[in-house]
């Protein structure tokens, strides 16, 4: 090996250890130092210092315009960064951070990469930099990326000024590559994550329930599409996009029914345009695959839990102080009104937890 990279040996935690704190202050006051991450090494440089970042681009042979990912040390650190976080963001996160996946989020100024790597001297060097760190592969661009520390110093030895060693990258395969904006995703790489477990991350299958899903439960479905669509600053078009599918089914119907004359009567004056409703049962298929199911009353929460067994613990009633849904099949026009009231307000107090 050539001299001028320096070499840090550190454990698999490595917390705020000395070594830890000397690597970071380099990284920090300009220099590039390469460290581990689950998925492959990178070359770790300050964003906010141009001459390394320009130095960056000579080692690895960048393209020019090539963006760059910041590597965060904690969940919080995106705050820093990016003020409104796109629905889809945030479910991504909460299931596969930290981890092997990049987020290229849309902001008015700009999109900006994000990545919070399950490694923690990675993170514990990120941490103590105390600067936001952008982390490329650590290999020549068009190259096959470095997974040991070793196979860093075969290609940078002498070109960058350190090199965290702390074993083999894990999962040796560079990280799923995300766009998200406020209306939807984009699928930019494949890695360990696949497209699939994407789309199963940001589903959300939200059931209404009432007996005959002709009047309630579709006027509830209607609503939730509404609330959606105003809690995200989308049209309701956008919302499978995002994720949703909002249903409703009934727990004492064979399916095809149309809405009832009241029940359509009041959806016209609510303006809510839902005259196709057909009525559909909930079966044991439809509320296993839901992720959120609300009821109307008491005895639909016990319809819908002896229906299915593995769906009680998703099931609740729809208002969530508790009170009841009452049926207004034979009520005057006026008290259909105060029950969609009811359950505008229900829903208004739910959308942010969809």
């Amino acid at each position: 090996m050539g001299e001028g990279t320096r070499q840090f040996r550190v454990g698999p935690a490595a917390d705020s250890s000395p070594v830890i704190r000397e690597a970071a202050a380099i990284l920090a006051t300009g220099g590039l130092v390469a460290f581990p991450t689950e998925t492959v090494y990178g070359i770790g440089a300050n964003a906010d210092d141009e001459a390394a970042m320009d130095r960056l681009c000579r080692v690895k042979q960048r393209p020019p315009g090539k963006p760059f990912t910041v590597h965060i040390a904690d969940r919080e650190d995106v705050g820093r960064h990016v003020k409104d976080v796109p629905v889809v963001a945030r479910k991504l996160m909460d299931e596969f951070w930290p981890g092997p996946l990049t987020l290229v989020i849309e902001r008015p100024s700009g999109a900006i990469g994000l990545r919070l790597p399950a490694h923690e001297v990675a993170r514990s060097l990120i941490r103590e930099a105390g600067v936001p760190v952008v982390a490329p592969s650590a290999n020549v661009s068009g190259e096959e990326p470095a997974v040991s520390g070793e196979q860093v110093l075969a290609r940078f030895d002498g070109q960058i000024d350190a090199v965290v060693l702390s074993g083999e990258s894990a999962l040796r395969q560079s990280s799923t590559v995300v766009r998200v904006s406020r209306t939807g995703w984009e699928l930019l790489r494949e890695g360990i994550i696949s497209e699939s477990m994407i789309e199963r991350a940001i589903k959300a299958r939200i059931v209404f329930v009432c007996t005959g899903n002709t009047c309630r439960s579709p006027i509830a479905e209607a609503l939730c599409r509404e609330a959606l669509a105003e809690y995200h600053g989308v049209s309701e078009a956008d919302l499978p996009a995002l994720g949703y599918v909002v249903s409703s089914a009934g727990t004492a119907t064979a399916g095809g029914s149309r809405l009832s004359s009241g029940a359509q009567e009041a959806a016209s004056r609510a303006g809510l345009d839902i005259a196709d409703h057909r009525s559909q049962p909930a079966t044991r298929a439809l509320l296993k695959d839901a992720d959120h199911i609300f009821v109307m009353t008491g005895v639909h929460l016990a319809d819908v839990r002896d229906t299915c067994p593995e769906a009680a613990d998703k099931a609740e009633l729809l208002d969530p102080d508790g009170h009841e849904v009452p049926d207004p099949i034979g009520l005057p026009a006026d008290q259909f009104e105060t029950i969609i009231a009811q359950m505008r307000r229900s829903i208004g107090k739910r959308v942010g937890g969809l």
